[in-house]
C-alpha cells in the first residue's frame, strides 16, 4: 500500500479553503490536520452487561489507538501518515485465536518479514507491506502492567499489535497514551439518569442566551457518518454496543490482508467532512448567534468543520494532552443555558460544569437514528439529570421551531 492514501481526489475552491482555514489550524485547541482516538475496553462489574464480566477472573482487556495525519497533495485531500495500535490481554487460548487470525490475513496481505525492534522493552517482530510497517509482539504480561504491578490472571497473555507508515516518528510518550489513558484515568463516572422535564422547542425562547454544547447529531443531517460507525470500524464494540474481544469479531484485522480497502473504510468519515455542505440547523445556529441568543464559543466534539467554516468559534474537547482528556469550560457569563445538541455519552463533563455554574441544562436529541442497514436504533442520552429540560427532536426539526417562534414574537 502506498502512502500518501488519497481520500477524496480534486477538491473543490471551497473545499481546499475549508482544508487550509479549518482541517490545518489549532483555532479550536485541536489542530484538525492530525486525528486521534483512544477505545479502552474491557471487563468490570460497572460494566458487566456489555463486556460479559462474570466474577473476579475476568479480566479481558483490548486497547485501540489511532494517530493520523491528513494533508492536501496538490487538490487531493490526502492520509499523509498512519498509526494504529491494538493491544490485547485476554485468556491465552483467545490469544492464540488471534495470533492465527493475524497469520491468516498477513499471508492473504503478503507481508514480508523485516527484521525484529525493541519498543518499550518488548521485542517485536516487523513486518512490511508497501509503505506500511507492522510490528507484532506476544508476552506474558506487558511492560506497561509490570511497571504499574498490574499484572491479569496467569492464564492470560498479551498481543501487540501496531501499524504505522515507514519513516513515521511518534511524538515522544505517544505509545504510552493508551496505557495512562487506561491505568491513570481510569472509568468514567457515568451519573444515573433522571427524569428530565420534555418540552417542546418553543419553550427553549425563555432561557435564552444560550451557549450550544454539539453532538454528532447534526452532522449526521450534514451526510456525516455518526462517530459511532468507527465502533463498527475498528472493531471496538458488537451493533448492540458489547465489546469485541475475540478474533472472529474483529473486523480491524481486515487491515492485515486488503490495507487499502480498510484504510478506505477508516478514512471515509473524514472525506465526508471535507464535502459536507451547511444544512438548516447549521445556518440557523449562525442566525440566532448573530442576534446574541447564542453565545460564546460552541463546546463540540465534532472534527467536521462545519461551525468553523461558518465563522463560529468553536472549542474541542477531544484532546488527550489534557489529564482526563476534557478541558475545563468556563462557560459564557451572558449564558441562562446550555443547549445540548445531539451528544449522548461521555461529554457529561461540561454538562456537570454548566448546572455547577446555575446554568439550566437542555438537551435537544430524538433519541433514535437510523442504523448502516436501514433499522431504527434507540440511542438514549445517557444522564439527563431531574432539574434538565428535554426536546425530543431532531437538531433541524427543533432549530426550525425554534426560530420560527423568534422571528414570529
Amino acid at each position: 500500500m502506498d502512502f500518501p492514501f488519497c481520500v477524496t481526489p480534486d477538491l473543490d475552491d471551497a473545499q481546499v479553503h475549508r482544508f487550509h482555514a479549518h482541517v490545518n489550524s489549532n483555532a479550536s485547541g485541536w489542530h484538525r490536520k492530525w486525528t486521534e482516538s483512544i477505545w479502552r475496553r474491557h471487563q468490570h462489574p460497572s460494566n458487566a452487561v456489555k463486556s460479559g464480566w462474570r466474577g473476579e477472573d475476568d479480566h479481558k482487556r483490548r486497547l485501540i489507538h489511532f494517530y493520523d495525519e491528513y494533508d492536501l497533495e496538490g487538490r487531493d485531500f490526502v492520509l499523509r501518515r498512519a498509526y494504529l495500535s491494538l493491544n490485547l490481554t485476554l485468556p491465552a487460548e483467545h490469544i492464540e485465536e488471534y495470533r492465527n487470525a493475524i497469520a491468516d490475513r498477513m499471508r492473504h496481505g503478503e507481508w514480508r518479514r523485516t527484521g525484529t525492534e525493541d519498543l518499550g522493552g518488548l521485542m517485536h517482530d516487523v513486518y512490511r507491506r508497501g509503505d506500511l510497517l507492522l510490528r507484532l509482539a506476544h508476552c506474558d504480561v506487558h511492560p506497561e502492567d509490570a511497571r504499574r504491578n498490574k499484572a491479569p490472571p496467569s492464564n492470560y497473555r498479551n498481543l501487540s499489535l501496531s501499524l504505522l507508515t515507514a519513516g513515521t516518528t511518534l511524538p515522544p510518550g505517544w505509545d504510552e497514551r493508551p496505557w495512562r489513558v487506561f491505568h491513570e484515568v481510569g472509568l468514567r463516572k457515568i451519573l444515573k439518569r433522571g427524569t428530565p422535564h420534555l418540552i417542546e422547542p418553543e419553550a427553549i425562547a425563555e432561557w435564552l442566551p444560550a451557549q450550544v454544547e454539539l453532538g454528532c447529531g447534526p452532522s449526521l443531517e450534514a451526510g456525516i457518518p455518526e462517530l459511532s460507525t468507527l465502533h463498527r470500524i475498528y472493531g471496538v464494540s458488537h451493533p448492540d454496543y458489547s465489546f469485541v474481544f475475540r478474533a472472529k469479531d474483529d473486523s480491524l484485522l481486515d487491515v492485515l490482508a486488503s490495507p487499502a480497502a480498510k484504510y478506505a473504510e477508516m478514512t471515509n468519515i473524514y472525506g465526508a467532512c471535507m464535502l459536507a455542505k451547511s444544512t438548516g440547523f447549521y445556518d440557523g445556529l449562525v442566525d440566532l448567534h448573530r442576534r446574541g441568543l447564542l453565545v460564546g464559543p460552541v463546546i463540540t466534539n465534532n472534527f467536521d468543520c462545519q461551525c468553523a467554516d461558518l465563522g463560529l468559534p468553536e472549542i474541542s474537547l477531544r484532546r488527550y494532552d489534557w489529564g482526563p482528556y476534557y478541558p475545563k469550560v468556563e462557560h459564557h457569563p451572558a449564558a441562562k443555558s446550555l443547549l445540548v445538541v445531539g451528544v449522548h455519552a461521555d461529554r457529561r463533563l461540561v454538562q456537570m460544569r454548566a448546572r455547577d455554574q446555575g446554568l439550566k441544562v437542555i438537551f435537544i436529541d430524538p433519541e433514535n437514528y437510523v442504523g448502516p442497514d436501514g433499522r431504527q436504533i434507540n440511542y438514549p442520552v445517557e444522564a439527563p439529570q431531574d432539574e434538565d429540560l428535554f426536546v425530543r427532536a431532531t437538531a433541524d426539526v427543533a432549530m426550525r421551531r425554534l426560530r420560527a417562534a423568534i422571528v414570529d414574537k
